[in-house]
């Protein structure tokens, strides 16, 4: 018979050989045959077409492995969505109807124009983008709605990038501040902070890790964490817990460093165009309070602020005022003086250095220069014949060609990089900062304790009997 063949024997054999996959040549000729047979195509003469055709269908590939999802970035995306979408409402039980929130439960609240803010940023290429700083509104307005923060006004601070982490920074007025129940000591020899709501804690500071997130409070930054912050460079982590390693030591986690630094830059760097606010004291022995001329209840004072007719005067220092007040070598904004009748027993409050103290709403032509180069174009200048240095301030437009209209003017920090402010005619400005947190200066190594000198050694006192005499 013709199976009895050798040959033929041997053939089929040699096609029935699989490879590493389990596939045979005898398998896919019988698979080419019976998709002919099947569907009977005119041209059945390309069979290698065909078997092609088999082969690449034959094949199942295997399902990819499924990847974790990380945790962080889950409650990130979970945190975003419920910002952008609208609150749940409670549903009735008796009536199965979502409840109406009552609008008189919500805090009412001041705001800049963030979106509108954005724009300016966006024109000169500085801060976040529009996107993110949409977000940052929806947060501003959930911050400052919530009545248990009992917030007046609610300002985005900026953006303070981190190694693991970043903090959005929230600076708000608290209607009243509750007081601390026990009040806090000050330990013997310390110079005291400032109350909330004066000085350096004039402002509260709320941050959150990403919008959306749950916002929280810093603590009241105290005159020994500004000082301690300014003898060293650290970044930050994006952990308020996390501790502060430096030499010399700082006074506290990262939450307080945090702080700190949010005061130094906030002092050094909000400003608003010369001339807009203006310090006016309620009475002779009434504190000074900037207002603005002419809006309501300030109908009277004067002088009302006059725009520049050119656009590009906004570029000069000399028409940007700081608002916020000077911090001091303290590290507060008003000087202590330790109280004559002080405790003989106690720890003694050292003397304040002494120090200068520039004139509210000074403008930003009499800051130190700087002396490192840094970001942004900037020319360095021979200052007093001797060491370069670049000015404390630098300024862009939004374009450079002639003619332009609605133009925005940026100055930008070169002490504190990343802190900028915007102006747009109108006036309309705005103050931001995105950055490292690190003050554009040299780091200088506080330099080790003295080595304290060895104690006399005292002779031991000995139990034994004195010797006999012999």
């Amino acid at each position: 018979m013709a199976s009895e063949d050798p040959k033929l024997q041997e053939a089929i054999a040699f096609l029935q050989k699989t490879n590493l996959n389990g596939e045979s040549v005898y398998e896919q000729l019988a698979k080419v045959v019976g998709k002919v047979l099947d569907e009977k195509p005119e041209d059945a003469v390309d069979l290698l077409e065909t078997s092609v055709i088999a082969k690449k269908t034959a094949f199942k590939p295997a399902d990819p492995p499924l990847m974790a999802a990380d945790p962080k970035n889950v409650a990130t995306a979970v945190a975003l969505k419920e910002l952008y979408c609208a609150p749940k409402r409670e549903i009735d039980p008796e009536t199965g109807e979502p409840i109406e929130p009552a609008e008189d439960l919500l805090n009412e609240f001041e705001s800049e124009d963030i979106v509108g803010d954005a724009t300016m940023y966006q024109a000169v290429g500085l801060g976040l983008s529009l996107s993110e700083m949409y977000g940052v509104m929806l947060a501003v307005k959930r911050l400052g709605e919530d009545p248990k923060r009992n917030c007046g006004s609610v300002r985005f601070f900026g953006k303070v990038l981190g190694t693991n982490g970043d903090y959005y920074v929230f600076e708000t007025s608290i209607k009243e501040h509750e007081p601390e129940d026990p009040p806090p000591e000050t330990p013997a020899g310390e110079i005291p902070p400032e109350p909330a709501g004066e000085g350096s804690n004039e402002y509260t500071y709320f941050v959150c890790s990403y919008l959306g997130g749950a916002f929280v409070r810093l603590p009241d930054v105290t005159p020994k964490a500004v000082v301690a912050a300014r003898k060293i460079k650290k970044y930050f982590t994006g952990d308020l817990e996390a501790p502060v390693w430096s030499y010399p030591s700082f006074p506290g986690n990262e939450a307080m460093y945090l702080r700190a630094q949010i005061g130094r830059i906030a002092s050094a760097t909000v400003v608003c165009p010369a001339g807009y606010l203006v310090a006016h004291q309620e009475g002779e022995d009434g504190p000074k309070t900037l207002v603005i001329p002419g809006s309501e209840g300030y109908e009277e004072v004067e002088p009302k602020y006059e725009e520049k007719e050119d656009l590009q005067e906004m570029r000069e220092p000399a028409n940007w005022s700081h608002r916020y007040r000077y911090l001091k070598k303290q590290g507060r904004v008003e000087t202590y003086e330790p109280p004559e009748d002080a405790d003989p027993e106690a720890a003694p409050v050292d003397p304040p250095e002494p120090d200068v103290d520039p004139e509210l709403l000074s403008t930003l032509d009499g800051d130190t220069e700087s002396e490192c180069v840094d970001w942004g174009s900037c020319v360095m200048e021979e200052i007093d014949g001797s060491a370069q240095k670049q000015p404390a301030w630098t300024s862009c437009t939004s374009s450079n060609v002639v003619g332009v209209k609605n133009q925005t003017v940026a100055i930008k920090s070169m002490v504190w990089p990343g802190a900028f402010a915007v102006y747009q005619p109108g006036p309309k400005f705005s103050n931001c900062y995105v950055g490292y947190g690190i003050k554009n200066a040299p780091y200088v190594p506080a330099p080790p304790p003295a080595v304290m000198t060895e104690a006399e050694e005292i002779p031991k006192e000995s139990d034994a009997l004195p010797p006999k005499a012999e």
